[in-house]
């Protein structure tokens, strides 16, 4: 019969911070053949007994570490008749957050005297409580447990400020310094490792000055360069031990950058033009308002810096203030308002310490919109309108006040027509912007073709008037006139070198004596003796032995020409016509005569063609 006794054992706790455990062991089979006594057990299987032991660096028992003061511990394994274990596996383990291990993964092999000695020391500077050590030891089959508690102490740390040496430390403005920091522990240098250290300090967060927000130290000590970017006042340094509460601090004295110069950042209204005072209304102000800049000499913007305003002004205007503090973006703001007169004025702002600046010129205006610079005018004079629906033009009206300032936006004009239509289906004028606005003209009934009761009504010729009040209730009129054209040449004059003007029906035949270029002139027309369409084109075809060019090539926009009050007389453009023998044809005093001709088309942009023919006489090469 087979039997197993397991014996357990748990040694007291021993002195100097050691505690030993006797763990579990496997019992004998009995000798073969032999019987157990009855109502006896077997003899018992020894157990291992593991003991630890901490100590200080000087070898005195203890169970408190600190950052700088390790503990050294101390493990034994014996059997259970007291002989130690050598080469026995033995493995601590503890709560990481409070110690490391030296070596780092806790596991070791027992000795020939059954002992391992292992560092521990707290996990970081940060770390701080107490906690338990605990060992395992395997060998053979068997195993022991043992624990013991142990405490991480303060670390003790402090910081200090070795420089600056003075508190608070003079700082010209935007100077540097050096900062040299000391971590100490116990009153020594700490030099068992490097330890982050974090900065802050008012000006840095502002951005007015600017050092490392963090450092770590090197045998103990830390250096950084703090600059000052304009702070002006004194900075409170705080530097604290990452991952602890261990603080110091220091201060700067930095003196304030002088100011260098004070310019003009902005004047509205943009156009830097006010009305006279009670000619304020929609898009028209009397009020300027000047924004300038006060900077030091490093070109920062400068706060709390004391400005004086004046007025430079040959006529009386109101300054509403006359000083101003620079803000924390170095501004200072003054307004002006006009007084009853036009006239041009400047903003001086000056520092107490003589340095000045001009504003740009501020003018006053009337701001009303004077007859004399109404201006009125259609993109195209000649559209073709006569025979068509829809030709359309924009008309453009231009007002400025007796300055020749643009007038304020959103001046109402009135336009109308009596014949064609302009304007839109909102309305049949504009509102200015920027002293302007335009409309569009279009072709349309009415059309006249001749008006018995107005002889003075041209046919084909659209008359444009348009109207507007000033703030003072006088009224603005302009007028332009647009020509329907029509689509046909229908009247063609030549007018000869003398002047005068030959009416041309069916073509034209040119006598050429010499073989020099002949220019032919000629005024083209509608039926109504208006100009053709803008846009219409000259050309040549069917050119046979001489060459063509045209001056203009294409008609021109024409206005009206009146004659008085009104449009008289053929209003039809001018167009030179350069007629050359082509080359090889033609020879100077030759006795026989051929000639030349060529196809002229006028051709309007709908695409309608009024053909001449145009044939030349000249002294034959043949």
């Amino acid at each position: 019969m087979k039997s197993t006794i397991i014996q357990w054992r748990t040694a007291a706790l021993v002195f100097g911070f050691s505690t030993m455990l006797i763990a579990c062991g496997g019992g004998g089979a009995d000798a073969p053949g032999q019987k157990p006594a009855i109502g006896s057990l077997s003899a018992p299987t020894s157990a291992p007994i593991l003991s630890i032991s901490l100590a200080d660096s000087n070898g005195v028992s203890s169970n408190v570490t600190t950052i700088n003061n390790p503990l050294s511990v101390t493990a034994r394994i014996v059997d259970g008749k007291g002989v130690p274990v050598p080469n026995a596996l033995l493995v601590f383990s503890s709560d990481q957050a409070l110690v490391n291990f030296q070596p780092t993964s806790g596991s070791l092999i027992t000795d020939g005297n059954g002992s391992v000695k292992m560092q521990l020391s707290p996990a970081s500077i940060s770390a701080y409580g107490a906690g338990m050590l605990k060992a395992v030891a395997s060998y053979s089959g068997l195993s022991a447990q043992a624990q013991t508690a142990f405490t991480v102490g303060d670390s003790k740390l402090s910081v200090n400020f070795v420089t600056p040496t003075t508190n608070p430390a003079m700082l010209k403005a935007y100077g540097s310094t050096v900062i040299t920091l000391d971590v100490k522990s116990n009153g020594s240098l700490y030099t068992a490792s490097a330890v982050s250290l974090s900065l802050a300090s008012n000006c840095a967060a502002a951005g007015k000055a600017t050092f490392p927000a963090t450092v770590s130290t090197n045998n103990g000590r830390a250096q950084l360069t703090y600059r000052d970017n304009g702070c002006g006042q004194t900075d409170s340094i705080v530097v604290s031990v990452t991952g602890a509460t261990t603080t110091a601090s220091t201060q700067i004295q930095i003196s304030p950058p002088d100011a260098a110069s004070i310019q003009v950042a902005s004047i509205l209204p943009a156009d830097q033009s006010i009305v006279i005072k009670g000619a304020g209304g929609s898009g028209r102000s009397e009020t300027a308002s000047i924004k300038f800049l006060v900077i030091d000499q490093f070109g920062n913007p400068l706060p709390n810096q004391a400005v004086n305003f004046s007025t430079i002004s040959t006529k009386a205007v109101v300054l509403n203030k006359a000083s101003d503090v620079s803000d924390s973006n170095g501004n200072v703001t003054t307004t002006v308002n006009s007084g009853t007169e036009p006239t041009a004025l400047r903003i001086q702002a000056s520092l107490p310490n003589g340095i000045s600046s001009i504003s740009d010129t501020i003018t006053v205006t009337t701001g009303l919109p004077t007859q004399a610079s109404l201006s009125l005018s259609p993109l195209s004079y000649n559209i073709e309108g006569f025979n068509y629906d829809n030709a359309q033009t924009s008309v453009t009206l231009l007002l400025a006040d007796q300055f020749g300032n643009p007038v304020a936006d959103n001046t109402p004009v009135v336009f109308q027509t009596d014949s064609g239509a302009i304007g839109s289906a909102g309305r049949g004028g504009c509102t200015t912007v920027n002293g302007g606005c335009s409309v569009t003209f279009r072709s349309q009934n009415p059309r006249y073709s001749s008006d018995a009761s107005a002889p003075q009504k041209r046919a084909g010729l659209a008359t444009i008037s348009v109207s507007s009040l000033n703030s003072s209730n006088i009224p603005l009129t302009g007028q332009t006139a647009i020509f329907l054209s029509g689509s046909y040449a229908t009247n063609i004059t030549q007018i000869l070198d003398n002047g005068t003007n030959v009416p041309v029906n069916g073509g034209i035949t040119l006598n050429n004596n010499d073989c020099s270029s002949m220019i032919l002139r000629l005024r083209i027309s509608d039926a109504r003796l208006n100009p053709m369409p803008s846009g219409t084109t000259l050309s040549a075809s069917s050119m046979v032995q001489v060459q063509a060019d045209f001056f203009p090539a294409i008609v021109p926009t024409a206005a009206p020409v009146y004659n008085g009050n009104y449009v008289t007389g053929d209003q039809g453009t001018v167009h030179l016509i350069p007629i050359t023998p082509s080359s090889g044809a033609c020879r100077a005093g030759s006795s026989k005569i051929t000639s030349g001709s060529l196809m002229l088309q006028i051709t309007t942009p709908n695409g309608n063609v009024t053909p001449l023919s145009v044939s030349m006489s000249f002294p034959s090469a043949t």
